[in-house]
């Protein structure tokens, strides 16, 4: 498994849960050195110097990119489920230009907030037929680059469409997008019962997961058993990435770095002593 944070290319306002905010080399240079493989980028034109400059830091650095979120889109009001036909088609438009800097960026393109809501007065399978109808303009894009869409379920407080990892699941099954989830147990926590069975469950449709406690920050910072998450998605061999996608607003984003690095390092250690165990047992065996 592979680690990430989360970095914003632009400052990031208040309640954007980038743990670093700005594509600095500073920040670049300092998620190197805490170890992480790479990131999770918050984007908002795909083009401009800022993100072109960022996109290069990373490449000089080595660190590699996970999901590219346009969730900046949703602050403009942009939902590829809106009721609002005009509205539609700019949100794919402006996600499609996404898209286009994934392929070159390698990574995958998140849609969470952007997908909207359902309206009050209407049915969910009149949502998901609009949803649906951009997603599969969305894909037209997207296949031929080998972008992959990743759906995020987002809790209820959030957004009212696919909130659990089980509702993603079905969602996928039940329209045969040929899309996958971005699982959060941040967000599991709130919506599914059981976290180690849903990770184990929705897994076969999962490219990503955003790896944070109860509390949204490192794990070991909240109350949920993390060490038990992480064995989960060892034993079954899950090869993405696990990315804090962290909302350091009561601690220092450095401070969630390191402890977020200080996990995953220990894990590592934790796996390799077992695997040398189980190796010298076997040779004893022998």
């Amino acid at each position: 498994m592979k680690t990430s944070v989360s970095l914003s290319v632009f400052e990031s306002p208040r309640g954007m849960p980038a743990l670093f905010s700005g594509g600095t080399e500073k920040n670049i240079k300092r998620i190197k050195e805490l170890g992480y493989d790479g990131v999770d980028l918050f984007v908002r034109n795909p083009f401009d110097e800022e993100t072109q400059r960022t996109l290069h830091l990373l490449r000089q650095y080595q660190l590699g990119i996970g999901a590219i979120m346009p969730a900046a889109l949703a602050g403009e009001g942009l939902f590829l489920g809106d009721v609002n036909p005009e509205i539609r088609k700019e949100a794919v438009q402006r996600i499609g230009e996404i898209i286009d800097f994934a392929g070159e960026a390698e990574g995958m393109v998140s849609i969470g907030l952007v997908r909207g809501n359902q309206l009050e007065e209407e049915s969910l399978e009149a949502f998901e037929e609009r949803f649906s109808a951009s997603c599969r303009e969305l894909l037209k894009l997207a296949d031929p680059l080998g972008v992959a869409l990743i759906i995020e379920p987002i809790n209820r407080y959030e957004i009212n469409t696919i909130n659990s990892a089980k509702e993603g699941v079905d969602f996928l099954k039940r329209t045969g997008l040929p899309m996958y989830l971005m699982l959060d147990t941040f967000h599991m926590n709130i919506e599914d019962v059981d976290i180690g069975e849903e990770l184990l469950n929705a897994l076969p449709f999962t490219k990503h997961i955003h790896f944070l406690d109860s509390n949204r920050l490192a794990p070991s910072m909240g109350h949920l058993d993390m060490e038990n998450y992480y064995r989960i998605l060892h034993k079954a061999g899950y090869q993405g990435y696990l990315c804090l996608e962290a909302l350091a607003d009561k601690v220092s984003p450095d401070e969630c770095a390191v402890r977020g690095a200080d996990f995953f390092s220990f894990m590592r250690r934790k796996e390799e002593s077992s695997r040398e165990k189980n190796t010298g047992e076997i040779k004893e065996c022998i």
